[in-house]
């Protein structure tokens, strides 16, 4: 066994009590912040220099085939985290992209070939990211008390907001100094600045055992599936994970462009409500820090979901910036609260040695709702109205409100 692998075998010990602001934990969740600052950068220089040498049309095509890997890879990468331990694979996925980003950034600087190399990268990158993903959702019950769940999710979502805010500007401005090769060299750095914080950060727990005779690979990898089918309430969870998200995700991705000209801005209108929503996200985050929903997670819930029905529904009747702004702010500020109630409820509620496959199927729900709310959507705005749509998008976010209510294992949640 290499050193590396010795190392990573055995997590170092940690006198931490597993609080969301220990030094480890707050440089681990800073790690993170800077890799999501890398992706963003590096997701604004792909789009670029796809929208320069191809078609708005062929460039959607390739992020759609791009992130196909991703999709497939996510039912593997949660049993791996499960039968390996989430650190390990977290370090290991991060070096990989690392690796990736720095044969990029030399391939195009070599041969120019832009367009080919970044395919391959992108294919490669959604493939790791698909073992990393479930990973890092089940990491967390092993780095923080039970008590300290909640806080610790909205610290680590603040920081992944965050990133994704600073990054997009800070790779426009990689490109016009130096280009692609630039921005892949800063993703990579910060890939490897997130593996050597996976690998610095202690387990407050250990993963529970494995089973010296395992079962197939391939028959692991429903498992996730069939848990749920057992565990009413983590259905449920998952059930409003999917409704929320299929909900809240058009008026972010589609609601606002199609807005923008009915509030007589352009662009730069679009791009004050996707920046509401930021800010209202990354608010909703430092509320939940200081003010962590335990007892009162699930009326956290059923409040959160309500809100955001209503303010999904009201972006449709909108004829003023200002009142889109506010709802937009509104609509982050509900949505990050909930979502964070929502993992925190996945990650205390399921069992310890198949969280990551249940963090696998999350991730498939989540990615699989957002392009299925986008295309029903574009149908309905054209068949409909933009008020008709929103309002239909936001009953949905309504029915997970009433599901909470009317379910007592989600209204009575409690996460301390």
């Amino acid at each position: 066994m290499s050193d590396l692998a010795s190392q990573l075998a055995a997590p170092p010990a940690t006198k931490s009590p597993g609080r969301a602001y220990s030094a480890r934990y707050l440089g681990f969740t800073a790690a993170m912040s800077l890799s999501s600052l890398g992706d963003a950068a590096w997701y604004i220089a792909l789009t670029w220099t796809l929208i320069r040498h191809t078609s708005p049309a062929n460039a959607g095509l390739f992020l759609a085939l791009a992130g196909l890997p991703r999709l497939v890879m996510l039912l593997g990468g949660g049993v791996i985290a499960d039968r390996y331990g989430p650190r390990k694979l977290m370090v290991y996925a991060d070096l990989a992209r690392g690796t990736v980003m720095l044969l990029a950034a030399a391939c195009i600087a070599l041969s120019g070939d832009a367009l080919s190399v970044l395919f391959v990268a992108a294919l490669l990158l959604a493939l790791f990211s698909a073992l990393f993903i479930p990973a890092s959702g089940a990491v967390k019950p092993l780095l923080l008390d039970d008590g300290e769940l909640v806080r610790g999710n909205a610290l680590y979502v603040f920081g992944a907001r965050g990133g994704q805010a600073l990054g997009a500007p800070l790779g426009a401005a990689l490109i016009a100094a130096a280009g692609v090769p630039l921005v892949a060299l800063v993703n990579a750095a910060s890939f490897a600045v997130s593996a050597f914080a996976s690998w610095r950060i202690g387990y407050v727990r250990q993963p529970p055992a494995q089973p010296v005779a395992k079962p197939a690979f391939h028959r692991s990898l429903a498992e996730g599936f069939r848990y749920l089918r057992t565990e009413r309430r983590l259905a449920l969870v998952m059930v409003v994970v999917g409704l929320s998200e299929l909900s809240c995700a058009p008026p972010v991705n589609i609601g606002l462009v199609v807005l923008a000209p009915r509030l007589h801005t352009a662009a730069g209108g679009a791009g004050l409500l996707m920046t509401a929503y930021t800010v209202g996200a990354i608010g909703s985050s430092l509320i939940t820090m200081a003010w962590p929903p335990k007892r009162r997670c699930g009326a956290s819930l059923v409040l959160g979901t309500l809100v955001a029905g209503l303010c999904v529904a009201g972006i449709g009747f909108v004829h003023q910036l200002a009142y889109a702004i506010a709802l937009y702010v509104l609509m982050g500020i509900a949505t990050g609260q909930f979502s964070v109630v929502l993992i925190s409820m996945l990650q205390r509620w399921s069992e310890p040695a198949l969280i990551g496959r249940v963090f696998a199927v999350l991730s498939i729900v989540t990615f699989g709702a957002a392009p299925l709310g986008n295309l029903f959507t574009g149908v309905l705005i054209e068949h409909l109205s933009l008020g008709v749509t929103m309002t239909i998008f936001g009953l949905l976010s309504i029915a997970c409100a009433l599901l909470a209510v009317t379910t007592p294992q989600l209204r009575q949640a409690n996460l301390e």
